[in-house]
């Protein structure tokens, strides 16, 4: 309270000219009191008597206030006059009140989110941003006071270091360019141990994010960070980075490039140079430690990049066959599957012991693929059965909102699917000998992808569902379809495609899918390249590398899909094309119109409603309908599509009609007018 009403004050002139001019002494004894009730106090362990509800409001009551100070904003944009004394009294006040404020705020220990954060984006965050960027520019040439204002400093890295450490947050930070900034900070140097020390954990938190990645990546990071390991840390220099702090920097760097750096490219240049085995010793160490902490990471982001890292053959391979790996990440799995029932959903670790568990069942997934090591995940068998049990439990719904998933960390359900359908692979549910010597009216074709790649999908999806002949089913929207009823849905259609690019061959859902297809079925697929850089390896080279593929990105795309289309008649003795001119659609006969409503998942009633005869008189609808917006037609039809279906008692919604105006949309997308 009393900290707070000093913030207020300072934003009332008459109080800063007195503090100023008659009262210093009075104000550097009351400043003076905030450091003894603080060594009076035990605050940290206050702190922990505190309710999270409690925590959270101080915290974010601090931060109002911080945010709303003319004051303290005017010292943070470096806009206040030094030219005296008496402008140095308001200045190291200010700086002071900083200081003691995010202390405060790095004790309570909160856990935010983006949206928490999101009304300080572009007020105190980036103003904590660009204040500690001067600084470093003017650190270079100067050194009057570094040491008063390099406290303040290391206070606000720290601040920023314990925000970015809950990975919910980053794209906040994203948006506001700190990956960037960050790595030109790395990249000076005549900065302190402490200081790079922040620095690489902030980047590090920023690694933990997919978007992060993408940033960091576009921002030479990999050669940044390589560039530090060899001109500051490895020279040994102890007045930079002492020996105290050089293992965690260490252990922060090799972090970094496990989680940025592709995991071929990292095999293949990094497997002599330290990085993976610093990995795995580190991960060795902490499974010792108590808490499951080491130089002030948890034991879940060592799994999370070795999740990363087990994605590669090769990577799997070396790790699993030394020092009996396979061995500790079941028994590590078993005794936090264990301490999990004993713990309570709000203790500090609880969340991240839950992420240790998913990134554990992953790499298992992952390991599960390879034939060589399935006798002893056989052997653990009651382990991974007690897994299946925990996620049915309400733990996994209570924790998944509070934290940051990876994109290839796929959900526990699906992992779980994943590890049995590799250990035990279910045979297809009914396999017929289809013969595909007569040619077919409809197609059945689903569409295989990774959910990194939703915007290419949607993009051929659009073009494919325009085709009446086509029966499409692909996961657009949700990407939670269990194993059971993505085998069943391969077994059902006709022609697989697979979109290929890196991020499929990462993803071990699509893996599984592939290898259903190729393996088990021997089904008809059609590899198709949506990366135009992507050259298969291993697993997904051994089974495309002799079959004919489509590629995307080296002609125009509506062409490429027309070569698509080519294939499919090709192997299904069909007759089909796209749908590029509007005299294709105006030849379409009423029972046309009906499969195009069918196939674009259109309300049945609507079509009745509408009884339109022929591809013209759609065509014209849509033309009509689409000129003004959608909800005007909507009220217009409404109560006379109730009344005609008032018997069966059928409704329209505004969801139901936007599925015809969307599909509309398409179509018009898809064609050109004569």
């Amino acid at each position: 309270m009393i900290l707070k009403n000093y913030i207020k004050l300072l934003d009332i002139d008459q109080f800063v000219d007195g503090i100023q001019h008659h009262d210093s002494k009075e104000n550097n004894n009351l400043l003076r009191k905030f450091f003894d009730i603080k060594r009076h106090y035990d605050l940290q362990k206050l702190i922990e008597q505190m309710t999270i509800k409690t925590r959270r409001e101080i915290f974010f009551s601090l931060l109002d206030e911080l945010n709303s100070s003319t004051r303290l904003i005017l010292y943070l944009q470096n806009n206040m006059s030094n030219d005296n004394d008496i402008d140095q009294i308001l200045i190291n006040s200010c700086s002071f009140i900083l200081y003691v404020i995010l202390k405060i705020l790095n004790d309570l220990r909160v856990k935010v989110t983006d949206n928490d954060l999101e009304k300080y984006q572009n007020t105190i965050l980036t103003l904590f941003i660009t204040f500690i960027n001067e600084y470093f520019i003017k650190k270079k040439h100067l050194r009057v006071n570094e040491k008063y204002h390099g406290t303040l400093i290391k206070e606000i890295l720290h601040f920023i270091c314990n925000i970015t450490d809950k990975t919910l947050t980053i794209p906040i930070f994203i948006n506001i360019n700190c990956p960037q900034t960050c790595l030109q900070w790395l990249s000076l140097s005549y900065l302190n141990g402490y200081e790079y020390k922040c620095i690489i954990g902030i980047l590090n938190n920023i690694a933990r994010h997919d978007e992060g990645v993408i940033v960091l990546s576009k921002s030479d990071c990999v050669k940044i960070v390589r560039q530090f390991k060899n001109e500051v840390l490895n020279i040994n220099i102890d007045f930079i980075i002492n020996k105290d702090m050089r293992s965690a920097v260490s252990l922060l760097l090799d972090l970094i490039l496990a989680l940025v750096v592709d995991p071929d490219e990292l095999h293949a240049e990094e497997i002599n140079s330290g990085t993976i085995n610093q990995v795995l010793s580190t991960t060795k160490i902490i499974l010792k430690s108590t808490g499951f902490r080491y130089e002030g990471c948890h034991i879940s982001e060592l799994f999370i990049a070795l999740m990363k890292l087990c994605t590669n053959d090769n990577i799997i391979d070396y790790i699993l066959q030394q020092n009996q790996y396979q061995t500790i990440f079941l028994a590590t799995l078993k005794t936090f599957l264990s301490d999990i029932e004993n713990e309570k959903l709000n203790d500090d670790n609880f969340d991240m012991n839950v992420l240790t568990i998913m990134a554990l069942a992953n790499i298992i997934w992952s390991i599960s693929f390879h034939d060589r090591y399935k006798n002893e995940l056989i052997q653990n068998i009651n382990t991974l059965k007690k897994l299946e049990v925990f996620r049915e439990t309400d733990t996994i719904n209570y924790v998944l909102p509070r934290i940051y998933i990876p994109h290839q960390m796929l959900s526990l359900r699906r992992t779980i699917d994943g590890i049995w359908q590799n250990l035990f692979p279910s045979l297809p549910t009914k396999l017929e000998n289809k013969s595909i010597s007569n040619r077919k009216i409809i197609c059945s074709l689903m569409i295989s992808y990774s959910h990194v790649n939703i915007d290419f999908c949607r993009q051929l999806y659009d073009v494919l569902s325009t085709i009446p002949q086509l029966s499409i089913n692909v996961d657009i929207n949700t990407g939670k379809y269990l194993w059971k009823e993505i085998s069943q849905t391969i077994e059902q259609s006709d022609v697989v495609l697979f979109l290929l690019s890196k991020d499929f061959f990462y993803n071990k859902s699509c893996r599984q899918e592939l290898i259903y297809v190729t393996d088990i079925l021997k089904k008809l697929f059609l590899p198709i390249f949506i990366d135009h850089d992507f050259k298969p390896t291993g697993w997904l080279h051994k089974r495309i590398a002799r079959l004919k593929c489509i590629r995307f990105g080296e002609i125009n795309f509506m062409n490429t899909c027309e070569e698509l289309l080519s294939m499919i008649n090709e192997h299904l003795y069909m007759n089909i094309s796209l749908v590029r001119n509007s005299l294709d659609i105006k030849q379409w006969n009423d029972q046309e119109v009906k499969q195009w409503f069918t196939k674009n998942h259109i309300l049945p009633e609507l079509y009745e409603f509408y009884q339109f005869r022929n591809g013209n008189e759609l065509l014209l609808y849509g033309q009509a309908i689409l000129a003004f917006p959608w909800i005007n037609e909507y009220e217009r039809i409404k109560l006379r599509f109730e009344e005609k279906f008032q018997q069966q008692k059928q409704n329209l919604s505004q969801d139901q009609f936007l599925q015809l105006i969307n599909a509309l949309e398409r179509l018009q997308k898809q064609t050109y007018f004569n």
